[in-house]
This record gives C-alpha cells, sequence and structure tokens, in this order.
C-alpha cells in the first residue's frame, strides 16, 4: 500500500473512531431517558389513583347528564349506550349528539329514543372556527339538564359502576373534574405493536401522578371519560374555550389546571374500555395528530421533539444493525465498535424490558408482543419525521371521518 493510501486508510480509521464514539454518548444518554422512562412508568402504575368500587347502594339524587358526541360510529354506538344504560345508577340522562355522521349512526339513535333515559340531536353545521368534536359537545352542554356532566366517547365500553363511582369520588374528594385512564382496545396486530411503544411516553408525560402534583403545570382529560360540574365547565368556558383544537382533550385540561380548578386523574381499566385507534389509517392519523398541532405553534420545539423521538427510539436499533455491519466486514475492528455495539444492545434490552412491562400492567393483549418493540418505534418516529417534513403540502389530519387542514384553521 503507497504512503498516500496508508494515509488516507489512517484517516477513515479516524473518522469511524470519531462516529462511533459520537454515537456512543448518543446511545448512552438513549440508556439513561429509558432506565428513567421504565422507573416512572413503574412508579405511575404503583402510585397512581385508582377509582375503586364502593361496597352498598349509593343514592345521588342529582341529575348527571352523559353526552355522547357521534360521528359514523354505526359499528359501536349501540354498545355504548347499552352499558350505559345498564348502570347501578338512579338518576341519569343520556344525550346523544349525531355529527353529521354519513352512515347509519343517526337511525340508531333515534331507535334508541324510545328509552326515556335517552334524548337524540343534531348537531348541524359548525359554526366558524369550531373543530372537531367541540361543537357536538357543546351542542349536548346547551341541552343537558344536570348539574354533573360525564363526557365520554360513542366507542367505550362502560362498567355497570363507572357513573355511580366516578360521581360519588368526585363528590367524596370535592373536585371540580375528574378524568380516568381507559382500559385500551388493541383491535389488530399493527395497532398492538405500535400502541404500547407510544403509551410509555403518554403514560409518563400524562400520568395521574403529574397531572395530580399541583407543582406539575401538565394538565389532561382523557376525552373517553371525564366527568365536570356544570358550574366549572361554564367557569373555564366550556368547550368553546377550546374550540380550535383537535386534541380538545388535552387543551381543556391544561386550561382547568392553569385557572386553578380541582382536577384529578385516575387510573380507570376497571371502568371502561376505548380505543385510541382502530386500524392503520387511523393510527397514522393519531401519531401526525400528535405532532402537527404544536408544529403548527411552535416549530422549533416540533421539530427538536421529532429529533429527540427518533434518537430514543430508533436510533438504537438503526445502530445495532450498523455497527454489526462494521464489525462484520472489517479486518481490524477497533474497540470502539465493540463498545457501540454492547452500549446499543444494553439500549435494546432496555426497550425491551420496558415494553414487556408495561404490557404485563395494562394487561391489554399478551405480553408477547413486547418483541414488536422495533416496528412500533419505527413507526411512531417515522410519521413524526414524515409529517414535519409534508406539513407545508399536507398539513392536514383526518380525524372520525373529518378531515382538518392546519394552514386553514384560524385563518
Amino acid at each position: 500500500m503507497s504512503l498516500y493510501g496508508t494515509r488516507g486508510f489512517e484517516f477513515l480509521l479516524d473518522v469511524l473512531l470519531l462516529l462511533n464514539l459520537l454515537f456512543s454518548i448518543i446511545v448512552l444518554g438513549a440508556i439513561g431517558i429509558w432506565i428513567y422512562l421504565l422507573v416512572m412508568l413503574k412508579r405511575s402504575f404503583d402510585l397512581s389513583p385508582i377509582i375503586r368500587r364502593k361496597n352498598g347502594h349509593y343514592c345521588h339524587n342529582e341529575l348527571v347528564s352523559i353526552i355522547i358526541p357521534a360521528r359514523n360510529e354505526e359499528k359501536y354506538i349501540l354498545k355504548c349506550v347499552t352499558s350505559l344504560l345498564d348502570q347501578n345508577a338512579n338518576n341519569c340522562e343520556i344525550l346523544l349528539i349525531d355529527d353529521n355522521s354519513t352512515d347509519s349512526t343517526f337511525s340508531l339513535m333515534q331507535k334508541l329514543e324510545d328509552n326515556h333515559k335517552i334524548r337524540v340531536f343534531k348537531a348541524g353545521p359548525k359554526p366558524k372556527g369550531w373543530i372537531g368534536k367541540n361543537w357536538p359537545c357543546y351542542v349536548g352542554y346547551v341541552n343537558a339538564k344536570g348539574n354533573y356532566l360525564m363526557f365520554t366517547d360513542a366507542d367505550t365500553i362502560h362498567s355497570k359502576n363507572s357513573i355511580r363511582d366516578s360521581i360519588r369520588t368526585l363528590k367524596e374528594e370535592n373536585l371540580d373534574v375528574l378524568t380516568a385512564v381507559p382500559k385500551l382496545k388493541y383491535p389488530n396486530l399493527i395497532v398492538k405493536l405500535v400502541l404500547p411503544v407510544l403509551s410509555i411516553f403518554m403514560f409518563s408525560r400524562y400520568s395521574p401522578m403529574r397531572v395530580n402534583d399541583p407543582n406539575v403545570k401538565i394538565g389532561y382529560l382523557f376525552g373517553s371519560f371525564f366527568v365536570i360540574t356544570r358550574d366549572c365547565y361554564e367557569r373555564v368556558g366550556t368547550h368553546e374555550a377550546v374550540k380550535s383544537e383537535i386534541v380538545e382533550d388535552g387543551a381543556l385540561g391544561k386550561k382547568l389546571k392553569e385557572e386553578g380548578f380541582r382536577l384529578k386523574m385516575f387510573r380507570g381499566e376497571n371502568l371502561l374500555e376505548a380505543f385510541w385507534a382502530r386500524d392503520f389509517g387511523t393510527l397514522w392519523n393519531s401519531l401526525k395528530r400528535l405532532i402537527i398541532p404544536l408544529y403548527f405553534t411552535d416549530r422549533r420545539n416540533s421539530v427538536v421533539m421529532t429529533l429527540g423521538i427518533f434518537l430514543l427510539m430508533s436510533f438504537p436499533f438503526v445502530i445495532v444493525s450498523y455497527i454489526s455491519l462494521v464489525i462484520a466486514f472489517s479486518a481490524q475492528p477497533n474497540w470502539s465498535s465493540y463498545c457501540l455495539l454492547i452500549l446499543s444492545l444494553i439500549c435494546v434490552i432496555i426497550i425491551l424490558i420496558t415494553n414487556y412491562y408495561q404490557l404485563k400492567k395494562a394487561n391489554t393483549h399478551s405480553t408477547f408482543y413486547f418483541v414488536g418493540a422495533p416496528v412500533g418505534c419505527m413507526i411512531v418516529s417515522f410519521s413524526f419525521i414524515w409529517s414535519i417534513l409534508t406539513f407545508r403540502n399536507n398539513a392536514k389530519v383526518r380525524w372520525r371521518d373529518s378531515e382538518y387542514n392546519y394552514n386553514e384553521i384560524n385563518l
């Protein structure tokens, strides 16, 4: 080999060494964050309050108005209403609000109206500036008669005690609003692979421990289930205060927390089951629904968050493949390559352990799906990256068979 060839080879080795060291630092940081997430996840499952079933009969004389907005929910609406009619509660009304459905949802609602507890309304066209289910929720409130309002989605299934136990807990703890983390339903393979990974982050950031801590600014509501006093709902501005928000439950919860209302989140797996995504299409749009609103309001932070998600979720798996090839095809792998491989494998193992723990504690489906963590991580990372890269030409989010363009919202 010539002198220039030797120098060139040495230069490549130096570059490889620097890359390995840089990648090792990144992976080491990812290991630390995943350990933190695992600890937070364990604390959340162990310490978060649970709405427990109360023994004995509980007579609640004040009317509870259950408001159910629904758009194209013909597959789910009957099961939801049936579960609410079969409640151990003595004084409630059910308001079904059709949000311009194009399927048989409204006709199914009308058939249910024979029950004296049920009233059916058409939301009608949304006024200017209103998006998502904010308008039908508001229509439900306007027609509600109760001093307690329970908002829930049309694809939820409630236990017999969801109203009784939540209202009693709200009153006993002197709360303005109560929300519960539902037991999520995973209807197909792709959702079973992706959502457990995403749930690790969601349950760590929006865990009851954080939402219930007065020293933490984070407030959140699960749109599938929250109970609020009429007075509190009116004072916070109703859904009109968040009328242009696609993630309206998060926005309303944040506003409630900021304005000092007594908000408390519980684990509610024993109260109800709910969908977060039903198929790949709704899963993809649900992920876009998380990042595009942030990009619309704070582009720098959204880009930083997307990069961080990639480095945390996908980078360790990419590096394991990359460094394995380097070692396999290198005549003399140096120590930095082996160091990077070991760190990457440790990080991957911690990711798998965290995913396994989440599946075991949530008890939604088989823990065997923990092996799908690489697929879940890749899909979440890629969806965020794709959403930001295509934002200018495709700032659209499809949700509940409606399409919203963020370039047109609030214009």
